[in-house]
């Protein structure tokens, strides 16, 4: 007997969208097209001013070089210093700073949003509401009492600062928050029934579960700490990193003339995050989803 097949037509995944949102899309994308587009040029004209002498730059500020003074890179190395505190050594700075506080920022709202949104116990909903005060509420007043209790701590000029960045609350928890309260139950569920306790079911679970927003978190904990400059100058002048370098050094430039030399140094520190940004916006922009529960 011949076996007949029958083909069912696809559908049309595609979904027409309405002329407005259409529309709204549309306005958005060219107004973040935009944006987007002035960093860029921003950065293009830096890079090109970097290859310019002083005077080029002040008379012809927007026009390609007359002569290029590749040079111009070379030395920024060689004159960008504060506090006895070189170029190479303001980055070893940048990279301990951005590495151990973006880690420890991000792992300890990591923790709490866990335990608030996988644990009912007394006191849950306030930890909650705390979070959301302390967001919503400027905190005026407090940089004196925290640097006498860093002095106090010997957290001054130390790497001990660190230890600060090991918070419980911010932005960060209430992503995670919302990330826990999405992962299905049936995962602790069926780990517990194999004998895992609550650190396993945390640490080789959850966390990897978790993976695609802790990337997304941490770059962006990144970035920002490459460039915070306000924090190391105040509590860790002696160990300046190159956000606070480039800081200090735009005024020493200016006074020398010499901003051919700023605008590469510039160009310069603004490459590190470049490169870390290529790495983590995939995470950033992807939305992440969960899947691998069978009925």
């Amino acid at each position: 007997m011949e076996k007949i097949l029958f083909r069912t037509p696809k559908k049309n995944r595609i979904k027409k969208r309405a002329k407005s949102e259409i529309a709204v899309f549309t306005v958005e994308f060219i107004i973040l097209a935009a944006f987007a587009l002035s960093y860029i040029l921003a950065f293009l004209w830096a890079a090109m001013a970097g290859f310019k002498t002083h005077n080029d730059l002040i008379m012809n500020p927007f026009a390609f070089p007359e002569t290029w003074h590749p040079e111009n890179y070379v030395d920024a190395f060689s004159l960008l210093e504060v506090n006895g505190v070189n170029m190479l050594g303001m980055i070893g700075n940048s990279i301990w700073w951005v590495i151990g506080g973006s880690i420890l920022g991000v792992l300890g709202p990591t923790f709490v949003a866990y335990a608030v949104t996988k644990f009912n116990f007394v006191g849950r909903m306030l930890l909650i509401n705390i979070n959301i005060v302390t967001m919503t509420l400027p905190i005026i007043g407090s940089f004196p009492a925290s640097y006498r209790m860093y002095s106090s701590l010997g957290f001054i000029n130390s790497p001990l600062i660190l230890i600060t960045a090991f918070g419980a609350f911010g932005s960060t928890n209430l992503y995670m928050c919302a990330f826990f309260r999405g992962v299905s139950p049936t995962y602790a569920e069926a780990a517990k029934i194999d004998g895992a306790n609550e650190y396993v079911i945390l640490f080789k679970i959850m966390i990897p579960l978790s993976k695609g927003i802790l990337i997304a978190l941490l770059t962006m904990a990144a970035v920002g700490r490459w460039n915070d400059s306000s924090t190391m100058l105040i509590y860790l002048p002696k160990m300046p990193n190159l956000a606070t370098g480039i800081y200090l050094f735009s005024t020493e430039m200016t006074y020398r003339a010499r901003m051919d030399i700023l605008m590469a140094a510039t160009v310069l520190s603004a490459i590190p995050p470049l490169i870390l940004y290529s790495f983590g916006h995939k995470s950033i922009l992807t939305n992440v989803s969960l899947g691998g529960i069978k009925g």
